[in-house]
């Protein structure tokens, strides 16, 4: 079969040319179409993860701001149990008069007091200051007065004995009692008054202030407080 072609050349050029600009014009679509969905894929990708940082931001934030408020109130809530603790020992629960009672139990009937000398360390509560004013850094740590840190009542007791056995009790009772801290014997001396010998003596003890007295009727005179 023999298959003659009448058309000119010029025809089946076109043609071909025709061809290829459909395909190319195909092919340029697709990418456009393709491009249109990437961007809006982008775009919405884009805008989550902006909807995400904001949101993680706005929570980090909030976490800062609950922090420092209970930075504050636990700075707050030490100050006040530091002031309830200085008010605690101020009202002290063991007045002067019942350490002295007590002194006054201890002591062995042959003995007699001539002086007690009473002082009371109370200490310094550390002053408040406003939270918002910011603190300077010291270069150097201030020192803090030990006369501040003290919190205990002072006792010296002067009295005369008829033997120094007498003045070893009256120190080993008041060492083996609760309410009596750090008893000294600071001087035991003979004195003599006509025919009768006598020892005239100085005892020093500290009453801490967290002791708490109970009246002898219960289970223990003096317990600790905290």
């Amino acid at each position: 079969m023999i298959d003659i072609d009448f058309l000119p050349k010029s025809y089946h050029e076109e043609r071909a040319r025709r061809a290829r600009l459909y395909k190319h014009w195909v092919m340029i679509l697709l990418v456009a179409v393709t491009m249109v969905f990437w961007g809006i894929s982008h775009q919405r990708q884009s805008a989550e993860l902006t909807w995400r940082a904001n949101s993680l931001e706005a929570q980090a934030q909030s976490t800062r701001q609950k922090l420092s408020e209970m930075a504050k109130l636990h700075k707050e809530h030490k100050a006040l149990v530091y002031q309830i603790k200085i008010q605690r020992q101020l009202d002290q629960s063991v007045a002067v008069t019942q350490a002295v009672s007590t002194l006054g139990q201890l002591l062995p009937d042959s003995s007699g007091l001539t002086r007690v000398m009473v002082q009371t360390h109370r200490p310094a509560p550390i002053p408040l200051t406003d939270p918002d004013v910011k603190k300077k850094k010291r270069k150097s740590k201030t020192k803090i007065d030990p006369k501040l840190l003290r919190d205990y009542i002072q006792i010296d007791v002067y009295g005369i004995a008829p033997d120094d056995v007498v003045v070893a009790k009256l120190v080993n009772d008041m060492s083996n009692h609760l309410l009596f801290k750090k008893v000294t014997m600071h001087f035991s001396r003979a004195e003599q008054q006509g025919e009768i010998f006598s020892r005239r003596f100085r005892v020093g003890a500290e009453v801490p202030l967290d002791r708490r007295y109970l009246p002898l009727t219960q289970t223990a005179e003096v317990t600790h407080e905290n």
